[in-house]
């Protein structure tokens, strides 16, 4: 089913299958499948129309939509299938499951239900510890490892494994989501001490998000495929949570071979923008953590090289009112310090989905060089390998697609 349900596109037979179409073009096969949340059961498979949708480096990406209400559609009864808190959406193009999440909000739209939805991580912020886990036995009562117990394994991917294992293992709190393969994963060697006060009620996700913005953090996510076809079983969904250490996807362009130009014979790129921001710079940064007054911990942390090249003192303060640890906070003050003095370079780039490199030849994560060829805007100029942290998606009524993405120092 194509976006739009009834646009133009090409699908001899099979679904997933790619052709190119008589009036020019490559168009893309999408279909929308709406599942019961927690047990994966498929509701309905539906069009949509007016979609945009995004993946998120150590983010959680989103999707907007609409459902047209249509002689097609209201037999498949879209207002039960789509209902928001307990209905997973997955986006299948040409057979690969390029987005998957939950429907979380719905509104009225001009002929049909808009409907927003998020990555399936989102799903852990809403999930919270609510009894004390730590890594330092002496703060809890049941020193078995979590979940059977309140201990955390001290190496950062296995603290990430706790969290998650703590929040499947709740009663109705697992929706498919498999971590295991995060427990089999060899450790990163970064030990964390970390508490998490049940009488707190610490977010399970801004928990996870807050290690790996640490100093020698990890990238995290969620991937959802397809499992291959075996001994004729239909392939199955398959959604599991990931930790890469030291970071994910390839991580530079001769590595991953990924050039994008908008000049020479075959172009890939449509349009740029490259701006540069240095409202969020900085050259020191004073991490705050738990504590009143003068026993509040603190960890000042400079960017050596940047003072020593000639930039002034430009301070930004941070806040982790839950970090009790010197070590732990003078780790999240060296990220944040790294951090701001990237925070100028901000560019994006339209891309054309079928030129080379292709939509789906790329993620999140990975480094490629961007050729920008002379012209009015930039005279002189410019290329530089950049780290891609942002895919956007705009699907068409029609079929056709526009690629956005976001990027940011290497």
């Amino acid at each position: 089913m194509v976006a739009g349900g009834g646009g133009r596109y090409c699908d001899d037979h099979a679904h997933g299958l790619v052709a190119a179409c008589p009036a020019g073009g490559v168009m893309h096969t999408y279909t929308f499948l709406f599942c019961d949340l927690r047990t994966d059961a498929v509701l309905a498979e539906l069009p949509l129309r007016e979609v945009r949708y995004s993946t998120e480096l150590n983010g959680i990406g989103t999707l907007s939509a609409v459902v047209p209400y249509n002689e097609d559609t209201i037999p498949l009864d879209p207002d039960t299938a789509t209902r928001q808190d307990r209905t997973a959406l997955y986006v299948d193009r040409d057979g690969v499951i390029v987005w998957a999440g939950i429907v979380w909000t719905r509104d009225l739209a001009e002929g049909g239900k808009a409907i927003q939805c998020a990555e399936f991580l989102s799903y852990y912020q809403r999930r919270t510890v609510k009894t004390t886990v730590a890594t330092d036995t002496t703060l809890i009562t049941d020193t078995d490892y979590v979940p059977d117990g309140q201990r955390l394994y001290p190496d950062q991917r296995y603290l990430v494994w706790s969290l998650l294992r703590y929040a499947n293992v709740q009663p109705y709190g697992d929706i498919g989501i498999s971590v295991s393969n995060i427990a089999l994963e060899a450790g990163t060697g970064i030990n964390r001490v970390a508490a998490y006060y049940g009488y707190e009620r610490p977010v399970i996700y801004d928990a996870i998000a807050a290690l790996a913005a640490a100093d020698d953090g990890f990238d995290f996510g969620c991937e959802v495929f397809w499992t291959q076809p075996a001994n004729n079983e239909p392939p199955e969904r398959v959604k599991r949570a990931r930790v890469w250490y030291p970071r994910r996807g390839r991580q530079s362009a001769a590595e991953s071979g990924l050039v994008f130009s908008n000049g020479g014979p075959e172009p890939s790129i449509l349009d740029y923008g490259w701006p540069e921001n240095g409202t969020e710079f900085a050259t020191e940064v004073s991490a705050l953590g738990a504590g009143n007054g003068e026993a509040k911990l603190t960890s000042v942390q400079q960017s050596a090289d940047l003072l020593a090249a000639g930039y002034p003192l430009i301070e930004a303060v941070t806040t982790y009112a839950d970090v009790l640890e010197q070590s732990r906070l003078d780790a999240n003050a060296r990220a944040d310090v790294s951090a701001r003095a990237q925070a100028d370079v901000q560019p994006s780039f339209e891309v054309i989905p079928d030129a080379d490199p292709v939509y789906g030849a790329y993620q999140v994560g990975d480094v490629a060089l961007f050729v920008i060829a002379p012209d009015d805007r930039t005279p002189a100029g410019r290329q530089a390998e950049l780290r891609i942290l942002s895919i956007e998606t705009t699907v068409s009524d029609s079929g056709s697609e526009r690629i956005t993405l976001k990027c940011g120092a290497v």
